[in-house]
């Protein structure tokens, strides 16, 4: 007996795994590349055109004209890329003066912002009960407030503090 079969069927069967790995390779090969190619990491240099800078950066998320630092009364193109967070300014003869650098709240920033707050304290027991019984903290503290007014003291609205720890 032969250790190979003539059945197709089951040369399917032993072939599908081969074919299976090399088609997602073929598929993350061709993903890599696309995400390659979609990346605008170009440079900007002093004394390129908008139309070198477009093609080097991509499409710009914003155009505008602003007021000219080198003169008054006239106004120069500037043009900003909000995820490689730069600002091409060009000058009067259409060709890139200076390039600066913008400061937007991309998701990275926005992740460390929020990574940076202390998370709120949650105890299954005592959180509940800090809040079951906060009505009564408040009175207390009101109380203590009309107390120190009464007695000479700075009559004023108290603060109240947040019902769970932080």
């Amino acid at each position: 007996m032969s250790c190979v079969s003539s059945d197709p069927v089951l040369e399917i069967i032993i072939m599908t795994p081969r074919n299976l790995i090399a088609g997602l390779g073929l598929t993350l090969l061709a993903l890599l590349a696309a995400s390659c190619a979609a990346t605008s990491s170009g440079t900007l240099t002093p004394g390129m055109t908008p139309d070198q800078t477009v093609q080097a950066m991509g499409q710009p998320d914003l155009k505008d004209n602003i007021a000219d630092p080198n003169h008054s009364g006239a106004s120069v193109l500037r043009y900003v890329w909000l995820e490689p967070g730069k600002a091409a300014i060009f000058g009067a003869d259409n060709k890139l003066a200076s390039v600066q650098a913008v400061e937007t709240d991309s998701k990275q920033k926005v992740e460390e912002q929020m990574a940076a707050k202390e998370p709120i304290y949650f105890d299954p027991i005592e959180t509940p009960l800090n809040y079951m019984f906060f009505p009564i903290k408040a009175g207390f503290i009101y109380l203590g407030a009309g107390a120190n007014c009464l007695g000479g003291g700075a009559c004023q609205v108290p603060h109240l503090p947040p019902p769970y720890k932080s």
